[in-house]
């Protein structure tokens, strides 16, 4: 017999593991798929900001990059301020009109409040010029207030659905035994509104704020035809230095303060109402 060890009987050895071509299955075509939609769309709708933002750091009559941006702080605070105020002052309103509004809508059985709630959403199913002739009509030969709370009373009027209606939401997903409750054990209606109904639609209440706010701060059409002539808000002072002087890197640098100006008021929003009785929101 040979010393060595018989083939056919020696002990087989355990191969190793065998590499296998990753399986393109269903599941992670589409989720390649859908990955590559979210970026496509994330690419499309932030390029054009992207681009603002590099043409307002290149180089135009001896000046370029930051030294665009130090004008923009400088001759642009006056018109932000305006803007904030504005914007500050139709939010108020809007809110002191919705809020009893929306309520008597949801809760009150008033006759035709459909119809009632149809027409006061007409201003957004109206174009901005629209709105914008219709209120210069009003203020100059009605009430003469072409002023600056003439502007504030337009960006109220033009924004006031927007605020009614995730109150008018929020109150109809409210169930009413909550301040039936409420005044079984003898709280007040003040009370009952103060602490359990305007607490349960927060969310609504932010969702309004925060909408109504994107829309006076960065609107510029209905303050085109409203404002007093003295008065130049941020998105009106933009709209007259393209229109006179072209999209200079100048201009561009407004436009990206006011982007970002913008941009941290919501950051802001959502720190401070984000929490406790305004957390979260319809829209997000």
């Amino acid at each position: 017999m040979s010393a060595g060890v018989d083939a056919r009987t020696a002990p087989p050895v355990a191969a190793g593991p065998v590499a296998r071509a990753p399986r393109i299955t269903g599941r992670r075509l589409t989720a390649l798929v859908s990955h590559a939609y979210i970026w496509l769309c994330l690419a499309i709708f932030v390029l054009p900001f992207v681009a603002l933002l590099l043409h307002s750091l290149s180089d135009y009559g001896g000046s370029s990059g930051l030294e665009n941006y130090r004008g923009a702080f400088g001759d642009f605070q006056e018109n932000l301020f305006w803007s904030v105020k504005v914007t500050g002052l139709a939010l108020l309103i809007d809110l002191a009109v919705s809020l009893p509004a929306g309520y008597a809508l949801v809760r009150y059985p008033i006759p035709g409040r459909r119809v009632i709630f149809s027409v006061l959403q007409l201003s957004l199913y109206v174009p901005g010029a629209v709105i914008g002739l219709s209120l210069l009509l009003t203020y100059t030969f009605t009430y003469h207030a072409v002023s600056f709370w003439g502007l504030v009373l337009a960006m109220a009027v033009g924004t006031f659905p927007l605020m009614l209606t995730p109150i008018v939401v929020a109150l109809k997903d409210l169930p009413p035994e909550f301040e039936e409750a409420a005044r079984c054990l003898g709280a007040t209606g003040w009370q009952t509104y103060r602490k359990i109904v305007f607490p349960l639609i927060g969310p609504g209440v932010s969702a309004g704020l925060l909408l109504s706010f994107i829309i006076v701060f960065n609107e510029y059409l209905v303050t085109l035809f409203v404002a007093p002539t003295d008065l130049e808000t941020a998105p009106l002072r933009i709209f007259n230095l393209q229109r006179t002087g072209g999209l200079s890197p100048g201009t561009a640098a407004l436009a990206v303060t006011m982007q970002l100006v913008s941009f941290g008021a919501v950051l802001l929003f959502f720190r401070v109402f984000g929490t406790r009785h305004f957390k979260g929101t319809y829209i997000l």
